[in-house]
């Protein structure tokens, strides 16, 4: 006998949408967001989806490896800017 797998309620996309929008909209009113996040959200509206979660994952590959390695630099110099 198969067991059953319990299945998570998971809300229905619209409210997803909604609730993402929102949170979007917050960050791009917040005072402290910077201007190139504001800039990447703002362009981000008339874009694939399936195009952005593809940009996102190089973004975060080249990103974090290039903070890192700058952060790594910046310890080794005794100074942190």
């Amino acid at each position: 006998m198969k067991a059953k797998m319990a299945r998570t309620a998971r809300p229905e996309p619209e409210i997803r949408l909604a609730t993402a929008n929102a949170r979007i909209a917050w960050v791009l009113n917040h005072p402290d967001t910077s201007s190139w996040l504001k800039a990447a959200l703002r362009s981000a509206r008339d874009v694939n989806p399936i195009e952005i979660q593809n940009d996102i994952e190089i973004l975060r590959h080249l990103i974090t490896e290039r903070v890192n390695a700058e952060g790594d630099l910046a310890l080794s110099q005794g100074h942190m800017d």
